[in-house]
């Protein structure tokens, strides 16, 4: 079953908050919670919002973990550290490194600012709120965590998975017990009106197939993805991997075919972003296109193997 619309209860005591756009993911305790991804500063009203029917007050919420430091993934961040002041950021060390250039994060901001301005326009979201004050262009990081890392909400353990390929920083988190899977974007951008995926391999194609292969084998029962939709039900995870994997191999050998037979890097990436823009138009056309050069040179690195 596709869960779409937050705030829902998946199950397990983990809500989807949010939009369906840029969801985040609560896993309640009984004294205590934490928040799973960082989204965009659209959030943080939203959100609190979403917060006050469950009861969560300033001192619930103590830990939020970043799955990857993506502009959409933690700009969210300074909204909740004032919601929870105090809250603990979790994430890599390669995420927090990277949270830590300024250069980096001031074009976070830029990007967040597109993307609210996106959301306020198709009226996800009933305003565009303003970005909350910074210090400084960097987003601190409490925690750094690593593979097979323990992440504690009350007596419940979530495993750090290190699962590079969208991103060298990319983790996902795993509740064995009870079946649930936080992957962010390691499967990819899941366009549920289509049941079509636009892979987003843009950090190395072959640790990408690598990383979804190794998540589809926990076999988990609720599987929270960052973006359109959280998928419950063993079987339906099981045909949601099977699809993304199927999709992204197609996705590198038509890259790989269309090479041989002679388009150029740049009318490929142009073609594939032309393609992909009119079903998320959230950011202009030279954006998809961008992503998908990266998409196209990570293919090309591979090669066949």
């Amino acid at each position: 079953m596709l869960i779409q619309k937050p705030p829902a209860d998946l199950g397990a005591n983990v809500w989807m908050l949010g939009t369906s756009g840029y969801p985040v993911y609560l896993v309640r305790g009984n004294r205590e919670g934490a928040i799973l991804e960082g989204g965009i500063s659209a959030l943080g009203p939203l959100l609190a919002e979403q917060l006050k029917p469950l009861g969560v007050g300033p001192d619930y919420v103590r830990q939020l973990v970043v799955t990857h430091a993506h502009p959409d993934h933690v700009m969210a961040i300074p909204s909740l550290r004032q919601m929870f002041p105090g809250l603990s950021v979790v994430a890599s060390k390669a995420a927090a490194a990277t949270l830590g250039v300024e250069k980096a994060v001031e074009f976070f901001r830029q990007m967040d600012v597109a993307l609210t301005r996106s959301l306020h326009g198709s009226g996800a979201i009933a305003e565009a709120p303003p970005s909350p004050a910074m210090a400084e262009n960097r987003i601190a990081v409490d925690r750094t965590v690593g593979e097979g890392d323990v992440i504690r909400v009350e007596d419940r353990a979530w495993t750090v998975l290190e699962t590079p390929g969208h991103s060298d920083c990319s983790i996902s988190l795993h509740d064995a017990e009870r079946g649930v899977l936080v992957v962010s974007d390691a499967t990819g951008f899941y366009l549920p009106a289509s049941n079509t995926w636009w892979p987003n391999y843009f950090s190395n194609y072959a640790a990408y197939v690598r990383s979804m292969e190794r998540l589809a084998a926990l076999d988990a029962e609720i599987l929270c993805l960052s973006h359109n939709a959280a998928v419950v039900g063993r079987d339906d995870v099981r045909a949601y991997f099977a699809g993304a994997t199927a999709a992204t191999r197609q996705y590198h050998q038509r890259i790989l075919a269309e090479s041989k037979a002679g388009k150029a890097v740049r009318q490929l990436a142009e073609e594939l972003g032309a393609e992909i823009h009119p079903q998320t138009p959230v950011l202009p056309l030279d954006f998809f296109q961008k992503n998908c050069g990266l998409l196209v040179k990570q293919s090309l690195k591979c090669g066949e193997g």
